[in-house]
C-alpha cells in the first residue's frame, strides 16, 4: 500500500506516453542510429581507427547532441502536458498526496521511458558499429551516460511543462540555442550544459582513445549535474504547489 499511489501515477503517465503518436515518434527516431551503425558495417576498407572515430563523431553529434534531449523532450512534457492542457490534474492534485511524490514519480518515470527508447538503440548501433575494435568498455561506457543524461533531461522537460504550455518550443530554444550555441561559443555556459554533461560522463565511463568530447571535467560535471536536477526538482514541486492553490481559487 505504501508505495501504490507511485505505482498509480506512474501507469497514468506511462500510459498517457503509450497512447500518443509521440511514441512512435521517438522509436522512429531511435532507429536512427541503428541503421546508420549497419551502413557503416557496409563500408569496404574500413578499418578499425576508422571505425572507432565514426561511432564517436555519431555519438557525439547524432545521439547526444540530438535524439537524446529531443526524444527526452518528447516524453518528460508528456508525462504532465496532456494533464494540465485539459484540466484533469485538478484530479491528480485532489489526491492525500504529497506534491514531491508525484513530482519524482513522474520524473523517474519518464527518465526510464527514455532510457526505454533510446539505451537499446545506443548499446546496439555501438555494439554493430564498433563489431572487432579492440575498445572494451567504450559502448558500456557511452550507453550509460546516456541513461544518466535521459534523467536529467527529463527533470528539466518536467519542469518546463509545469512552467509553460509551451514546453516543447521552451525545451527546443534550450537544445538550440542554449546548448548547441552558446556552449560552443563560450566556455562558461558549458558548466550549465546537460549535454556536456552526458559527454563529459561518456569519457571517463569509456575511456575511449583520442580526445575528450567534452571540455567540461568530469568532478564539475558530476557537481552541476547533481546541482541542476535538485534546483528543478524543487522548482517543479513549487510550480505543481502553486498549480493547486490557483486551481483552488
Amino acid at each position: 500500500m505504501r508505495h501504490s499511489v507511485e505505482l498509480t501515477l506512474a501507469r497514468l503517465a506511462v500510459r498517457q506516453f503509450m497512447g500518443s503518436r509521440r511514441a512512435l515518434w521517438a522509436l522512429v527516431l531511435a532507429a536512427i542510429p541503428v541503421l546508420l551503425a549497419l551502413l557503416m558495417q557496409m563500408e569496404a576498407g574500413r578499418d578499425l581507427k576508422d571505425a572507432l572515430e565514426d561511432m564517436m563523431g555519431m555519438y557525439q553529434v547524432l545521439i547526444v547532441a540530438v535524439l537524446l534531449p529531443i526524444v527526452a523532450l518528447v516524453v518528460g512534457t508528456s508525462v504532465f502536458g496532456a494533464e494540465v492542457d485539459d484540466g484533469t490534474i485538478t484530479y491528480v492534485l485532489g489526491k492525500p498526496v504529497p506534491r514531491w511524490r508525484i513530482v519524482l514519480t513522474r520524473i523517474v518515470v519518464s527518465g526510464l521511458l527514455t532510457a526505454a527508447v533510446l539505451v537499446p538503440a545506443t548499446a546496439l548501433s555501438m555494439v554493430l558499429g564498433l563489431r572487432g575494435v579492440d575498445a572494451p568498455g567504450v559502448a558500456a561506457g557511452f550507453t550509460a551516460a546516456v541513461f544518466v543524461g535521459g534523467f536529467l533531461y527529463c527533470a528539466l522537460f518536467v519542469a518546463l511543462s509545469l512552467s509553460t504550455r509551451r514546453a516543447l518550443v521552451a525545451g527546443l530554444i534550450y537544445v538550440v540555442v542554449w546548448e548547441g550555441l552558446l556552449s560552443n561559443t563560450f566556455g562558461g555556459s558549458r558548466a550549465l550544459s546537460i549535454r556536456q554533461y552526458t559527454l563529459s560522463l561518456a569519457d571517463a565511463l569509456s575511456s575511449a582513445p583520442g580526445s575528450p568530447m567534452s571540455r567540461l571535467d568530469v568532478k564539475t560535471a558530476l557537481a552541476m549535474a547533481a546541482a541542476v536536477t535538485v534546483l528543478v526538482t524543487v522548482y517543479a514541486i513549487r510550480r505543481l504547489q502553486r498549480f493547486e492553490i490557483g486551481e483552488a481559487a
